[in-house]
């Protein structure tokens, strides 16, 4: 509880058991405040009784919505809100991590266990095949560009290919955040129109409160380990299994651990400090921070440093107020060479498993031991592999609110999102699978987003029966995005940093490319709110959106939306029943867009040709083709969203809960369709009219107050959701996509988009087991033909997550699990090492692998031999907290230390390092998911932390 001398700065902060010491002068009054409860002023004496009444106004939690706040109990939509203090702890790096888990039907992938490494966020399921499935991230009400157009490529590595995404909120401070609300129906979205269909995830960041200034510092380090190396045969054991098997391997005469050699114990720090404070005019807020993050795999990192800047302050009789917040972060990443594209011999987490345990690291002479070109070393590849990104950042708003009359207020919003990126690639002429000898590639992005936003906001009431809030507005906004890069090859000198000299290459000509988009977008929108006596609530939004980005016939798209609220637990006979402290029932509908479409498809496209010969001569003329034929009709995917829900508190508000009910549906997909003849091209971007795409699903959410005493206070939650989808009348008979790697399999698509099949559909042989041959057996048909088939689904049938906190006196200890369930994962790795098909030819294999009958010349194909139950139910989180108790908090007022596990256990059945996968195996713009491939493994780490507040 806080206890301030009224009309002074001077104060303290009580102790768990309301205890405290504060010199006052005498005839002064003490203001008694906390979270919850009603602010109260008593006169000061030496000993005092305070009984602090609790206030359901306050009680009723703050979101934010487009363009403003609310309390929740005023909410007519699906929103959902997580505030700082309920964040995920631990190692964490972005805000996605911070709520990973913690909201039903938001389900949050990490792509893979490198730090900073890409996430995969689906906000109540996939809408969509060739448009963007992301959310639309909106910080401090600037909506971000945060797609992989801002990460420089690095798919010109020789040899490697493509390394997966990074995460594009990693710019941010997770320590800056003070909440995050993400609006998951069309009713909370629609006011974002054509970005709002895939969800939105409102990111508010930490400002300054009234009082004296505060310092607060924070700090963890932290240990990372591989949780469990992939069963591979060991030196002994590969040449104990070709004895017995009569096989003559080629033995290098070592016992080489080749993943010991690529993993490591990872050590990181991270340091914040922030200065706040502010008057009742104005508040400020600055920060700093540092964050080292080293990864698992060798050579693999990143450091980030931010800084933040928050002021605000009113002025003309308190008439305008005047906010200014600075962020800038730049971010320095280090990368191993794991490729999602570069075959069965260009990734190094594959090369380890796969290679002869018993082939030395070194040579006698020091030099790297390498057989061939396509047999690699793994230290090698690590050594002499450089890959390394700088970022920087900058997002600059400043907002004014102008009072014009009672209740009636203007807001300007201006602001400016800046990133600049340089990614730099060298590999060492060292390396024999370097046909060209020594590379060297870097690749740039400059990118830049331009934001101007003004709207007018009314609150009025009438006779304190009929409540208003209106709201009515203009928006532009302009993203620029500029690509280059070069790439040299031919460097014949060892040790040196190609990147000082391109010209050092023996290529003739140094490559270059360069790309430039710029997109539009021009908004009208509009709100209402209505309150009827505090118990029926009306909503009605609206959003006229014009985009660059679609065809001249089709510019602007409109999405409206409507919802209603009824606060059942405001009528008397529900009061009567002294059950409910809240009831309410929700309905909503509304149709939002998605703009989130490949650039330019709208437009004609020009490519060269191999040229002809004209008027009977013999010179060759060059000349160009239309390689795209434009679509001027090309609108928006459109998502049409209903909702029915119910919020409930019993118990005093010590037992609440939401419960959701959702049916999407989207139309006018976009699709590559057979052109009409005659046309330039046989393909063209165009909208289906008949084509859907279905999501159906539920949500609960559950918090209780278990015990709650002045010794102790138990707390728990739970989430589950759970989504079904479907797409329907596809104008092709199928869609591939989901291309798997490694010898035998090339060729195949493991996923196959058909009506009445969810995306995410696993088709391929029914695998049955071995033959007396040890060949495999697939599932025939009535003619004794092998066919495909429907043989797995990787989107869960639910996920359920559970989270508990006890605190005893002044420790504390919380839990937080998450699971899924039902979900299928094809092991493509597997599909690569775990057979005997390879060993033969000198490769290694797993301890599986040996314990089957397969013969040794057994056909490798993609089946489902490889498709794995990806449930999962893993110990994410568990933090053990302790606050010093202060006597005198004069110089420190707070004092807090932490021990923090991440991912801690995981049970599952998966055989890979981690069933949260999803490799980047994307065919033709179409997504894959489910896909295990050569993703950096999750790692287990341990954090010790401490806070103090000054």
């Amino acid at each position: 509880m806080n206890v301030q001398v009224k009309g002074e700065t001077s104060g303290t902060i009580t102790d768990i058991d309301g205890k405290y010491s504060l010199n006052v002068p005498a005839g002064k009054s003490l203001v008694f405040s906390y979270v919850g409860y009603k602010r109260l002023e008593m006169k000061a004496q030496s000993q005092m009784k305070v009984e602090m009444q609790s206030d359901a106004e306050l009680l009723n939690e703050v979101v934010v919505v487009g363009y403003g706040t609310m309390k929740k109990s005023d909410l007519t939509g699906s929103v959902s809100g997580v505030k700082a203090k309920d964040f995920n702890t631990g190692l964490v790096s972005s805000p996605s991590q911070l709520i990973q888990g913690r909201v039903a039907g938001v389900n949050i992938t990490n792509n893979g266990g490198e730090p900073g490494g890409g996430v995969t966020i689906r906000v109540r399921g996939s809408n969509s095949i060739r448009s963007g499935q992301d959310p639309l991230y909106v910080v401090d009400g600037v909506p971000l560009d945060a797609s992989d157009d801002l990460q420089p490529s690095g798919a010109s590595t020789t040899g490697i290919g493509s390394t997966g995404s990074k995460n594009p909120l990693n710019f941010l401070n997770p320590d800056d955040i003070e909440s995050i609300d993400i609006l998951k129906d069309a009713s909370a979205t629609a006011i974002y129109g054509a970005r709002g269909a895939n969800g939105v995830i409102m990111i508010t960041t930490k400002k300054g409160s009234e009082g004296q200034a505060k310092v607060s510092y924070s700090a963890y380090a932290s240990v990372s380990e591989l949780p469990n190396e992939y069963e591979v045969l060991s030196a002994d054991q590969y040449r104990a299994f070709a004895s017995e098997k009569g096989i003559t391997i080629d033995d290098g005469g070592a016992s080489t651990n080749w993943q010991d050699e690529i993993f490591r114990t990872a050590l990181s720090h991270n340091h914040n400090l922030a200065v706040s404070g502010g008057g009742k005019k104005g508040n400020y807020r600055a920060s700093l921070s540092f964050q080292d993050q080293e990864g698992i795999i060798k050579k693999s990192g990143m450091k980030k440093y931010t800084g933040r800047f928050y002021l605000s302050q009113k002025t003309f009789n308190d008439k305008l107020l005047f906010e200014a917040s600075l962020m800038a972060t730049r971010t320095k990443d280090k990368r191993a060479p794991l490729g999602q594209s570069g075959g069965y011999e260009g990734d190094l987490l594959l090369t380890a498993l796969k290679v002869n345990p018993t082939y030395p690291i070194f040579n006698e002479d020091g030099t790297y031991y390498q057989k061939s070109q396509d047999v690699r070393n793994p230290v090698a590849m690590i050594d002499l592999t450089n890959d390394n990104t700088e970022t920087d950042r900058i997002l600059a708003n400043v907002t004014g609110t102008l009072d014009l009359w009672k209740g009636l207020k203007y807001k300007m919003n201006v602001a400016f999102d800046e990133t600049k990126a340089s990614r730099k690639v060298t590999q060492d002429k060292q390396l024999i699978y370097m046909s060209d000898k020594g590379t060297a590639n870097i690749n740039n992005v400059e990118a830049s987003n331009f934001l101007i936003e003004n709207y007018l906001t009314y609150d009025f009431k009438v006779k304190d029966i009929h409540k208003f809030n209106l709201l009515a507005g203009h928006s532009y906004q302009k993203f620029r995005n500029y690509w280059y890069g070069f790439s040299e090859t031919g460097f014949d000198i060892d040790n040196i940093d190609y990147l000082y000299d391109l010209s050092f290459g023996k290529n003739t000509d140094i490559t270059g490319t360069s790309n430039i988009t710029v997109n539009e977008l021009q908004s009208f929108f509009g709100r209402v709110n209505y309150n009827l006596l505090d118990k029926y609530l009306l909503t009605a939004n609206f959003r006229v959106d014009g985009s660059t980005k679609f065809g001249e016939n089709n510019k602007y798209g409109f999405f409206p939306s409507a919802a209603f609220a009824w606060r059942m637990s405001e009528e008397q006979f529900i009061k009567n029943l002294n059950v409910f402290d809240n009831l309410k029932l929700r309905l909503s509908w509304g149709i939002t867009g998605n703009q989130e479409i490949p650039n330019k498809i709208s437009q004609i496209k020009l490519g060269s040709t191999d040229g002809a010969v004209l008027d009977g001569g013999t010179t060759v003329t060059q000349g160009v083709t239309l390689t795209r034929t434009p679509n001027p009709d090309l609108k928006w995917e459109r998502t049409e969203q209903i909702n029915i829900g119910f919020d409930f508190a019993i118990l005093k508000n010590r037992l609440s809960g939401t419960f959701d009910f959702f049916s999407k549906t989207t139309k006018d997909v976009l699709l590559q369709v057979y052109s009409i003849s005659p046309a330039p091209t046989t393909q063209v971007w165009s909208n289906v009219p008949d084509m859907k795409i279905v999501n159906n699903g539920f949500e609960v959410g559950l918090n209780g107050v278990i015990i709650d005493t002045k010794v102790w206070r138990w707390n728990a939650g739970v989430n589950f959701s759970s989504i079904t989808n479907k797409v329907k009348n596809l104008p092709m008979s199928s869609i591939t996509t989901g291309n798997p790697s490694g010898p035998g399999i090339t060729g195949f698509s493991s996923q196959i988009i058909k009506s009445g099949y969810p995306i995410g559909t696993f088709w391929g042989y029914n695998f049955l087991g071995f033959d007396e041959n040890g060949k495999s057996i697939y599932e025939k048909d009535a003619d004794g033909k092998v066919v495909e088939k429907c043989i797995g689904n990787a989107q869960p049938d639910f996920s359920l997550n559970f989270n508990t906190s006890v605190a005893w006196k002044n420790f504390d200890v919380s839990l937080y699990f998450n699971s899924v369930v039902g979900n299928d994962i094809y092991n493509n790795l597997a599909n690569v090492i775990d057979n005997l098909s390879m060993f033969s030819k000198g490769s290694n294999t797993t301890v599986h692998a040996t314990q089957t009958n397969e013969a040794f010349n057994n056909v490798l194909d993609y089946s489902s031999r490889y498709i794995e139950d990806g449930s999962y139910l893993r110990l994410s989180s568990a933090t053990l907290g302790y606050t010093v108790p202060l006597k005198n908090k004069r110089y420190i007022s707070n004092l807090r230390f932490t021990l923090t596990g991440n991912n801690l256990f995981v049970i599952t059945g998966y055989s890979g390092y981690d069933p949260e996968v999803n490799s980047n195996r994307t065919s033709n713009g179409v997504p894959a998911l489910g896909i295990g491939w050569t993703n950096y493994p999750m790692a287990r780490s341990y954090s010790l932390g401490v806070s103090i507040d000054f």
